[in-house]
């Protein structure tokens, strides 16, 4: 029989006292809250509450659902609400308060607050260093906001972390994903859409935005959406989890197209390309279904009635590398490179790019820029070279974990390697779509992506320390 110290019960005591107290305070001030409400509006105060009490509940009970918690509000994560010194979305909120109750309850098991990983370190490098560069921003509301939002992304990858612990975990978060980039597609396009595109199609109206302010911003989603559930598509475990993220591909693709988000299109298509290097059963899959996808296409932009869409996104496509007369870019990536020959070590302070784009001097002055359309570029002049370097190290280190885990997920289960892949080829996506365009700027892309480094990191210490010889003794599945 165990022995539990008195040390140990006198610390679950306070703590349970502490958590009665708490919840004698919080219903005295809910009920005197609910008394001020006029009309039907203290029921539905009440209900709100109490469903949100039990939501908290089940996070501090079934610790995984604090991640799915953050990713079903993605739908909404993108709404601002404003606060006396800068604006924050939804998701940045909902991400806090599910930190708070997953850090509670891991110091109730006497556990450390977060977990942790080696790669991690480089984006803690990347906080600090991006609150040296805030000494020197113009705008420190802004610089707050994006210091702010980059220790909520890399806490998001801490909590993802801490509360998965298995590749089943691991499947349980990216079919929330995908069921989410599902739903979230299915509004978009049902909203409905109607492109008209000038000079060859270099500039279209019209574009699809869905949930999002931008269809660039929708474009990335339904890029990560299609990655993730096309490693699901090879690594779910059961028949009817593979039929069913196969389905969501086509369905999370027509957002992608309809946005019209070059960035995202090459994106994707780095993804897929990744696929079918590192999956043999991608390369098997797309040899059996290259040949109908290509007749359906063809059948559908032959005789679909309103073929007005279909045509734009035809001569968009064609016009892929083409800049529009009124886009500004050139202009935009010369003043990237003044901010960052002015000033290499910090630059001019974490998301004040806009401010400085609106300097004296600047090419840029005409067309307010809120960013330098370059991931690389946009870091670099923000927080300074080192910040750049500090973000590549970040991608180098988790591609030798990752390949690492992939390896020996190779010989342990083809399915397990299938879901590692699924997750790299999203960020890789990310980072494709990074080279035209940085909309890490909103913050449901920004968890999404911090989310999938967390996933990452959890298959890296499923299959981190095992060896690829002890892999091969306990192979559970290879078919």
């Amino acid at each position: 029989m165990s022995h539990i110290a008195p040390r140990s019960l006198l610390t679950q005591a306070v703590f349970g006292l502490g958590i009665v107290l708490l919840g004698a305070s919080f219903g005295a001030g809910t009920a005197a809250v609910a008394t001020r409400l006029g009309g039907g509006a203290a029921p539905a105060f009440l209900l709100g509450l109490a469903l949100i009490t039990a939501l908290g509940v089940a996070i501090v009970a079934i610790s995984p659902v604090a991640v799915f918690v953050v990713l079903a509000l993605f739908p909404i994560g993108s709404i601002v609400l404003p606060t006396p010194v800068f604006a924050v979305q939804t998701v940045e909120v909902a991400v806090l308060l599910v930190a708070v109750l997953v850090i509670v309850s891991r110091l109730a098991q006497g556990l450390v607050p977060l977990a942790w990983a080696p790669p991690l370190w480089w984006a803690l490098a990347l906080f600090a260093w991006a609150l040296v560069a805030t000494t020197v921003a113009q705008d420190l509301a802004l610089a707050l906001k994006q210091d702010i939002m980059l220790l909520l992304g890399i806490v998001f990858s801490c909590v993802v972390l801490a509360t998965l612990k298995t590749m089943h975990d691991v499947r349980r978060m990216l079919g929330v994903l995908v069921a989410v980039s599902v739903g979230l597609a299915i509004v978009a396009v049902s909203s409905g859409v109607h492109l008209s595109e000038q000079l060859g199609g270099e500039t279209v109206s019209g574009r699809l935005t869905g949930a999002f302010n931008h269809p660039n911003q929708l474009g990335l989603f339904s890029a990560i959406g299609i990655a993730v559930a096309s490693g699901l598509a090879f690594g779910a475990r059961t028949k009817t989890g593979r039929i069913a993220a196969a389905v969501s591909i086509p369905v999370v693709l027509m957002p992608l197209v309809l946005s019209l988000s070059r960035g995202a299109w090459i994106g994707c298509g780095l993804a897929f390309f990744y696929l079918l290097i590192a999956l043999r059963e991608a390369r098997r899959a797309l040899v059996v279904l290259a040949i109908p996808v290509i007749v359906v296409a063809y059948v559908v932009g032959s005789f679909t009635p309103g073929k007005t869409d279909i045509k734009v996104v035809g001569e968009r496509a064609r016009a892929i590398t083409t800049l529009s007369p009124y886009d500004g870019r050139p202009a935009i990536y010369a003043e990237a490179e003044r901010e960052i020959k002015n000033s290499p070590l910090v630059g001019v302070g974490p998301g004040n790019f806009p401010v400085a784009a609106q300097r004296a001097g600047s090419e840029a002055v005409t067309v307010y820029p809120e960013h330098a359309h370059n991931l690389w570029l946009t870091w670099a002049a923000e927080d300074g070279i080192p910040a750049a370097v500090m973000i590549a190290g970040l991608v180098i280190a988790l591609a030798l974990v990752a390949r690492r885990a992939s390896k020996v997920a190779a010989v342990h289960s083809r399915r397990d390697r299938a879901v590692i892949a699924g997750i790299v080829a999203a960020l890789i996506a990310t980072l494709g779509q990074g080279f035209f365009d940085y909309l890490l700027r909103n913050a449901v892309l920004w968890m999404d992506v911090w989310g999938l480094i967390g996933a990452l990191l959890v298959c890296t210490r499923v299959y981190g320390d095992m060896t690829p010889e002890a892999a091969s003794a306990t192979t559970s599945d290879t078919s």
